[in-house]
């Protein structure tokens, strides 16, 4: 009997055809932007797929050490951290000791990290600086989300790297063999700089606005060393400020720059803000209520050309009658942030709205203190129509008889309307994962939106309940 012929390739097409497989033989640059879609772990997985690619990965230029999965384990046992610490360090060094790019664009680190730590993160910064960074990330948030007492934090090392000459040169180098001496110029290269738990004091701050010459991004979150903060010269390229719970900072100038938006969440402080006539965007919430200290008579230099507020605002109930609203007659976007409590009023925000002629776009992100739902007569405000208004936001939605009566608001006098979104998710920042009895609770309330509003909306408005 005849054997039946084999379906394979001789031994020598085989291999003609292997090393000339076509994704390996593109030029490495394509290759190395192709990995660049990848997360960091996966890239370096890559060098296992054939010799051709087992270093391509370490010229990424941008370097990602998010560990989100670590930080929802310690959110859930915060005994792991004790453990997980030492491993996501030698995870970072080990991943920069071996890259071999000559540039970098950004270099974020997110773990639970303080001042323990901070032999690890001095090299992790003046490797990023050395590199020529235009993007660098210090998150060291604790459990990723809440701020640390501040004398646990980690200090901005910026006299080190004014000294990262002579012998600190030959520190970096011997840590990572990578650096050259023509890279510790690398400040002039940054564009973002974001710290979060990291304490910066007013000298750091000065250094980076007298040395990073191109920075358009500065955004603190939590430090414990701000007490005064001046942003002023119009040499600066500083596009975007953000300074949140800095529970230290008694006051901030900003004069006399291109400033496009401004972010400030913390204590009442001194706000002096001139000459920025940029400044279109800013987000803000002063003391208990978050409108204390005469927030707009503090922003009244800019009050007529924002295009979007953001402001955050809790008790609304209580602290919303008391104040009276200037007319921002530019404003295109009202992002409100609100503690809400119980069943509280939400219709004190119209008030605020009605000072807004050319408003186009308004949301609402309830953080529901202590939530509950009671029985009560559906309130309606005073009738005022909304002739530009065509985009509705309202995250945290529980079916409350005060969020039905706030969107009911809405479909009742924005007579441009073209959608209504509702989000029912939880809106409290939390790592922990999300419980059963959470999700029965946002199912149910996205039964009682549908409900509430499918069959009262007009033909014309879309309805989107995520």
């Amino acid at each position: 009997m005849r054997k039946r012929a084999r379906l394979t390739a001789p031994r020598a097409m085989k291999e003609e055809c292997n090393s000339e497989d076509y994704i390996s033989s593109l030029p490495d640059d394509i290759l190395v932007s192709i990995i660049s879609r990848l997360s960091l772990k996966e890239a370096a997985v890559t060098s296992n797929v054939a010799r051709r690619w087992r270093y391509l990965w370490t010229h990424l230029a941008t370097f990602d050490f998010n560990a989100n999965d670590t930080l929802d384990r310690i959110a859930e046992n915060p005994k792991l951290r004790i453990s997980e610490r030492p491993k996501y360090i030698n995870w970072v060094n080990r991943v920069v000791r071996q890259h071999s790019g000559s540039t970098m664009n950004a270099f974020r680190i997110c773990f639970d990290l303080d001042k323990s730590s901070k032999s690890a993160i001095d090299n992790w910064v003046k490797f990023s600086i050395a590199m020529r960074v235009q993007r660098l990330e210090l998150d060291l948030l604790e459990n990723g989300e809440t701020l640390r007492q501040p004398f646990r934090n980690y200090v901005f090392p910026h006299k080190l790297l004014s000294q990262c000459k002579g012998s600190s040169l030959k520190h970096v180098r011997a840590s990572f063999p990578g650096v050259q001496p023509c890279m510790l110029s690398g400040l002039k290269c940054l564009k973002t700089l974001s710290l979060k738990c990291v304490n910066v004091s007013e000298e750091a701050l000065k250094y980076f606005l007298s040395n990073c010459l191109v920075l358009q991004s500065l955004s603190i979150h939590g430090s414990g060393d701000l007490v005064n903060v001046k942003v002023s010269g119009s040499k600066l390229k500083l596009k975007y400020l953000e300074i949140v719970f800095c529970l230290g900072i008694e006051s901030i100038e900003i004069s006399n720059v291109n400033l496009v938006s401004f972010s400030y969440l913390g204590p009442g402080i001194n706000l002096l803000i001139e000459n920025v006539p940029m400044l279109d965007e800013i987000s803000i919430g002063e003391g208990y209520s978050g409108l204390e200290n005469n927030v707009f008579g503090q922003l009244s230099c800019c009050l007529y050309q924002l295009e979007v507020l953001t402001l955050d605002i809790y008790r609304p109930e209580e602290n919303i009658k008391i104040f009276a609203f200037p007319e921002l007659p530019n404003l295109k976007q009202l992002i409100l942030k609100v503690g809400a409590w119980e069943d509280d009023s939400l219709l004190e925000f119209t008030s605020l709205i009605k000072s807004c002629p050319y408003l186009q776009r308004f949301v609402l992100q309830l953080i529901w203190m202590s939530p509950s739902k009671r029985r009560r007569k559906i309130r309606q405000a005073a009738k005022c129509p909304h002739e530009y208004l065509k985009l509705v936001e309202i995250a945290g939605y529980y079916g409350r008889t005060s969020d039905d009566e706030l969107a009911m608001y809405f479909i009742e006098n924005a007579v441009s309307l073209q959608k209504i979104i509702i989000d029912p998710r939880n809106q409290i920042l939390d790592r922990t994962p999300v419980r059963i009895a959470q999700i029965k609770k946002e199912e149910a309330a996205r039964k009682r939106a549908k409900q509430q509003l499918e069959a009262k909306k007009p033909p014309g408005v879309k309805l989107i309940i995520l």
